[in-house]
């Protein structure tokens, strides 16, 4: 069959799907080129050419924006592996909002839209086990650990997190974003990662520990 795909061009429609579903964005023809071996972009382009001829890459008159676009065509594939591979590249997780109030393990299973995160922005291995959140940043309280306002956190739900790694803490109904921390003098406390912000000990405000960060997705 025409449309079927050679080992290069298989390849490479990977890597494209792999980057839009990592950073949101299509790779550039240059990265393109870089990941396939190529010393030319014009290879490249011809493989690119080749790609939307079978119908797997949208032609220039079909996208909005600049840039490579998969086609449904090229989706509905990409499903059909996972499905025979036994294993998805994604994990959907409930969209909590900003705010996750009440119990948080409520929330997730009444939760009525969710989100599709690449598991490659994963520093650990899913936990089958676990359950996992959508929390989107309000504020730029964590901006030094490059966490900005709008971002979306993707959050194994957990009453215990170690030392210095970015959870998720509520007080007084409202969720926050914080980094772990602990001193001899005060105990438990939330650190910013902003000057502009004032840390959080749990000797002045209570808190409790609802989740640990362990990834972070962001939107274009």
């Amino acid at each position: 069959m025409a449309d079927l795909l050679t080992k290069t061009q298989d390849k490479a429609l990977r890597f494209i799907h792999r980057e839009i579903a990592r950073r949101g964005l299509p790779p550039t023809l240059r990265e393109v080129c870089e990941y396939m071996g190529y010393k030319a972009v014009g290879s490249v382009q011809d493989l690119v050419k080749a790609l939307r001829t079978k119908g797997f890459l949208k032609k220039p008159g079909e996208q909005k924006a600049r840039g490579l676009a998969l086609t449904a065509k090229a989706l509905a594939m990409q499903k059909i592996q996972e499905s025979a591979a036994g294993l998805s590249d994604f994990l959907e997780v409930p969209c909590l909002g900003r705010v996750p109030a009440g119990d948080p393990v409520e929330a997730i299973e009444e939760a009525k839209e969710t989100l599709q995160v690449s598991r490659s922005l994963f520093k650990a291995r899913v936990q089958k086990s676990a359950r996992y959140f959508a929390l989107q940043t309000d504020g730029m309280s964590m901006r030094d650990a490059g966490i900005f306002d709008g971002d979306w956190l993707i959050v194994r739900a957990t009453e215990e997190a170690p030392l210095h790694s970015v959870v998720i803490a509520r007080m007084d109904g409202n969720a926050t974003c914080k980094r772990l921390e602990k001193c001899p003098e005060r105990g438990f406390y939330l650190k910013p990662e902003n000057k502009e912000f004032d840390p959080i000990y749990g000797d002045e405000f209570e808190f409790e520990i609802i989740g640990k960060v362990e990834a972070l997705q962001r939107s274009f």
